[in-house]
């Protein structure tokens, strides 16, 4: 894979269209769980989105993806041990709903930190950038827009579709209990629930319960666009640049020099939107680069290339900067991915 390629990969990944849809070709079990240790593979499990997940915190992965599908609806529980970057987008014509059930400590959106349990609300081909903290336990709700705006004008609601993306705060402390609970109870038993999903009618309460609660949620629609901040821009363009000049060493003076602005302000912007120092940061997401194309790379593809093609020039310190963030060495990583 050349460089130019990898570049527009990483440059491009929000830009992609995507016409899955949640009722694909091949149909789908109306639930499913998935547990897995690869964070490839967890991004690649949740059905019909596209998305990419870039691992901020030490050690290895550990995720679990829980997904119930009926008609317009997809509801999933989303759970991760590692603090993550998160982006991406759903299905064609989907408005996304997201809120933790649990966390240890808070998100960032945007340029906004999150510190109280909060709903955001998003087109599904416009995601905006999440960064979740370690432990996070998750729900998602993708509506079909068309059957979201038809219950909006039944029940004449105030909130507008158009105006996205928001960020709500959660006043009800039971709404994160009821979700959780609703999980709780599909899996409980889960072969006899498998069955008794057979059944359109139950699909259709489990379905029409969650579009009620989601309503009442957004019911007030008192919450400001979830627009990017001044410094969430800088950031931004400080990985732009990062990201287009992969063959070199990573050098903060080189991107404090091209955005305009000093170390100290750029590290103040990466810490208040991202809740981490530049350094690590654009490390972190070359390390996570490094990984995605050693699992996808061919049995002859050497580590020392790979590295070197991110801008790691001392394969050494690679070798341990890898190991630390990720759990094992990039030759386990290689060797692990022909073994499956």
């Amino acid at each position: 894979m050349t460089l130019k390629r990898i570049r527009a990969r990483l440059m491009n990944n929000n830009n992609v269209a995507i016409s899955a849809a949640p009722n694909e070709a091949a149909p789908r079990p109306h639930l499913q769980r998935f547990r897995t240790c690869d964070i490839d593979e967890h991004g690649r499990n949740l059905g019909g989105w596209q998305v990419r997940y870039d691992q901020l915190t030490p050690g290895g992965f550990a995720g679990e993806l829980t997904e119930f599908r009926s008609d317009w609806l997809q509801l999933v529980r989303d759970r991760s041990n590692q603090a993550l970057i998160k982006s991406g987008m759903a299905w064609k014509g989907a408005i996304v709903f997201a809120l933790p059930l649990s966390a240890n400590g808070p998100a960032f959106c945007a340029g906004h930190t999150l510190q109280e349990p909060s709903l955001i609300v998003a087109h599904g081909e416009n995601l905006p950038e999440l960064s979740t903290p370690l432990q996070l336990d998750a729900l998602g709700v993708a509506i079909e827009r068309g059957a979201l705006a038809h219950a909006l004008e039944r029940q004449g609601s105030r909130f507008e579709i158009t105006d996205l993306p928001k960020c709500y705060r959660l006043a009800d402390p039971t709404v994160r209990t009821r979700f959780a609970a609703l999980f709780d109870n599909l899996l409980n038993g889960e072969q006899a629930c498998l069955q008794k999903l057979e059944y359109d009618s139950i699909r259709r309460g489990i379905r029409d319960a969650v579009m009620l609660q989601v309503l009442e949620l957004v019911a007030p629609d008192q919450a400001p666009p979830l627009n990017p901040t001044v410094r969430k821009r800088m950031v931004d363009r400080a990985r732009d640049y990062a990201l287009a000049h992969l063959d070199e060493p990573l050098s903060i003076l080189d991107v404090c020099n091209h955005i305009g602005t000093s170390r100290r302000k750029l590290q103040y912007c990466f810490q208040e939107t991202l809740g981490i120092n530049p350094v690590a940061f654009l490390r972190t997401l070359r390390l996570n680069a490094a990984r995605r194309e050693l699992r996808e790379s061919s049995r002859a593809e050497l580590v020392q290339t790979v590295a070197a093609r991110w801008g790691f020039w001392h394969l050494s310190r690679f070798s341990s900067d890898y190991r630390t963030l990720f759990g094992e060495t990039p030759s386990q990583t290689l060797q692990r991915t022909h073994l499956c």
